[in-house]
């Protein structure tokens, strides 16, 4: 083989193994991740997020997953004109093209259960959210000191255990665990 044909040889295989390691960009952004820091033996957590869809179709999201958590969920809290919080699972998350999600206290959110042990202020917990015909999605939650929640402190949009009804393990859409 002439050193012209070796080095054309050469070319071809180096575009074929380039082709092979083409990584997808993924249309699914996420950022702004925290948490708040759980009290002594408490096993359920709560996560915050932004979701933006960058690409050009809807992507379903079909599961969620964190190592410190047994099993994740989203969740929706509204406070009704009498000031009663509800919370409720959320079936399906869509996300169109374009749109941007905002998983916050008072709205969507993601309940971390089975925490494997306390979320204490400083740590991070990386989240990885399975979409459909997407890449997997990382966002880190920073947890955050109770008395350090947006600068407010723990009574904005916290979670509190006696103002949520018992009927929260209802099951869910999509297996999310």
């Amino acid at each position: 083989m002439t050193v012209m044909k070796r080095g054309l040889a050469l070319l071809a295989a180096c575009a074929v193994c380039s082709l092979g390691s083409v990584s997808v960009q993924a249309a699914i952004e996420a950022d702004a991740g925290w948490s708040r820091q759980t009290p002594p033996g408490i096993t359920v957590g709560v996560g915050y997020f932004t979701l933006k869809n960058t690409g050009t179709k809807t992507r379903e999201l079909l599961k969620i997953t964190a190592p410190q958590a047994a099993a994740i969920e989203i969740d929706r809290t509204s406070t009704d004109a009498q000031g009663v919080t509800r919370m409720w699972p959320v079936g399906k998350l869509e996300i169109a093209p374009g749109q941007t999600v905002k998983l916050a206290p008072n709205g969507l959110h993601i309940m971390l259960r089975g925490l494997k042990q306390p979320l204490l202020p400083g740590q991070t917990v990386p989240v990885t959210m399975l979409f459909a015909d997407e890449p997997p999605v990382t966002v880190v939650l920073q947890v955050r000191a109770l008395s350090d929640v947006d600068g407010v402190g723990p009574a904005a949009g916290a979670h509190t255990m006696h103002d949520m009804p018992m009927g929260h393990d209802m099951p869910m859409g999509h297996d999310h665990h």
